[in-house]
């Protein structure tokens, strides 16, 4: 039978950078809501509408991008943290099962 080995340490650090990540992506994220493109940046070229709706687009695609990085890191970081406790729960039951014998 095989002996599962848990590097706590490993999957701690690892749980502590996720998360970590997860805020930095949400940060950018929040930088790019509501910035809208002014047709007048572009001059007087014919198509500024168009090229203002473009990038507001591409704005609002790039807000929503981060906001999804951000809610899958919090799941990794949850489900690593989940993991750790089951590890630990295990670890501190098979402690007491040895104290009972």
């Amino acid at each position: 039978m095989a002996v599962a080995k848990f590097n706590t340490e490993a999957m701690e650090q690892c749980r502590t950078t996720v998360s970590s990540q997860a805020g930095q992506f949400g940060a950018i994220g929040d930088g790019f809501s509501n910035q809208y493109g002014n047709p007048d940046i572009f001059g007087k070229l014919s198509a500024s509408g168009s090229m203002s709706g473009s990038v507001s687009s591409m704005d609002e695609a790039a807000g929503r991008e981060f906001a999804a990085a951000e809610t899958l890191l919090g799941k990794v970081e949850r489900t690593l943290d989940a993991v750790q406790q089951n590890v630990a729960d295990i670890e501190e039951s098979n402690v007491q099962s040895f104290r009972t014998v």
